[in-house]
């Protein structure tokens, strides 16, 4: 690949050291998010005045999949910051979305520099499952925690991300089995069933519905289907013999739990888990409806939950704690509330036009390049499953997550596309 010259080095060095604080800052502590991710906007704009010149040496594909990358982030960012505007919050929030930009310098420092083994991360993979499962069980066994909170502030939080990396593993195994060494293939099968158990002591049930990112393992030009429909249904069979024979198991998952919930709802009472995120969806489309442009903005929603509360429009119990009512528990729903119409065209956007990157770059990628197409479609689609349960780009962390992951993987695929070749 093309090295930097004298005049670009300066540059690049700053914007490597813009986004690494940035990143730094948002996943190690809160405290740092507004100077690092300011930090980090600043390198983003260095990126767009000088890195154009510099990505053209690589092709059309670069290019389109930087722009790409720029319109999907920054149309979030852009209905964030007019739904603050118009809802007269100034700048508050606005840091959340902001990260999706460290997205774009991020792609283009990867894009940028030599990569031709993908070994590290591979094993950042089984790494991180061992790590995953060390805390879970020190938290839930030493420590008596019900739900295990991982590295996270909130279990769901860290069901999810376990359930991701698991997703990443089976991919990364299952596409490139006999191209990996035999240790690492052993190190990914094993990150398997660690994580599973892992995710399994934050006791979140959404989580497990990120494993349909593996749909992208499935061959759809060739299905047969009946096949699938009798796949599916044995799945499901064996799931409910799993679950007859070992009732504890069912207790554990909380699916027996799930079951009371809905039981109480048909009977008028919506003190459960899933009888409050009904209600949580009731307040979020009742905000939807006073402002269904632009929203009512991302900082009013947890009074405005409490205003509805206090007259009677929904039934919650606002002595759980606040924190359980700063979002509506499901993407959809929050941003209708939050940033109406159009904040639900920016988040179409933000899922949308990554996916049709990853397939459109898929069609002309080697093969060893293809399974990073398949890790970012299957970031996607994990990252819709568990917005059905949950605001996920009201997370932190999910900020700073998915951008970097869709960015990481068009670049690493890209790059290896070319160094194969």
């Amino acid at each position: 690949m093309n090295k930097l010259s004298g005049s670009e080095s300066p540059t690049f060095a700053y914007i490597a050291f813009g986004l690494l604080a940035a990143v730094g800052g948002v996943l190690a502590t809160p405290l740092a998010a507004g100077p690092s991710v300011l930090l980090a906007l600043v390198a983003t704009i260095l990126m767009l005045v000088k890195g154009r010149r510099t990505l053209q040496k690589y092709g059309e594909q670069t290019l389109y999949a930087r722009n790409i990358l720029l319109m999907a982030f920054g149309a979030w960012f852009f209905a964030e910051m007019l739904s603050t505007a118009i809802n007269n919050q100034y700048w508050k929030n606005l840091d959340y979305p902001l990260r999706f930009m460290l997205g774009i310098g991020v792609y283009w420092i990867i894009r940028f520099a030599t990569v031709r083994t993908t070994w590290i991360f591979y094993y950042s993979i089984a790494a991180s499952a061992l790590a995953a499962v060390v805390i879970s069980s020190y938290q839930h066994f030493a420590l008596e925690f019900v739900r295990a909170l991982g590295w996270t502030n909130f279990p769901i939080y860290f069901g999810n991300l376990c359930v991701l990396l698991c997703l990443y593993a089976a991919i990364v195994l299952l596409s490139t089995r006999e191209k990996l060494t035999l240790h690492l293939r052993y190190s990914l099968a094993i990150a398997i069933p660690l994580l599973v158990c892992a995710a399994y002591l934050s006791m979140s049930r959404s989580s497990w519905l990120g494993l349909a990112g593996l749909l992208v393992l499935v061959d759809w030009q060739r299905v047969n289907s009946i096949r699938m429909i009798g796949v599916g249904l044995a799945i499901a069979v064996s799931l409910a013999i799993i679950f007859t024979l070992v009732p504890e198991l069912a207790i554990s998952l909380r699916l027996t739990e799930g079951l009371q919930d809905i039981q109480k709802i048909t009977g008028g009472d919506y003190r459960s888990s899933i009888g409050d995120r009904l209600q949580m969806w009731k307040a979020a489309l009742l905000m939807f409806s006073s402002s269904p442009l632009i929203g009512i903005g991302s900082g009013y929603f947890q009074s405005e939950v409490v205003n509805l509360v206090t007259s009677g429009a929904v039934d919650l119990e606002l002595d759980q704690g606040m924190t359980v009512f700063n979002q509506a528990h499901s993407e959809v729903m929050d941003v209708l509330a939050t940033k109406g119409l159009v904040g639900l065209a920016a988040y179409t956007a933000l899922l949308i036009m990554p996916f049709r990157l990853f397939s459109k770059l898929s069609e002309t990628l080697v093969a060893e390049a293809k399974v990073f197409a398949k890790l970012g479609q299957a970031t996607v689609i994990s990252f819709f499953m568990f917005g059905l349960t949950l605001a996920t780009f009201k997370v932190q962390i999910y900020c700073a997550v998915y951008p970097l992951a869709i960015a990481l993987f068009a670049a690493l695929a890209l790059n290896l596309n070319e160094n194969k070749k």
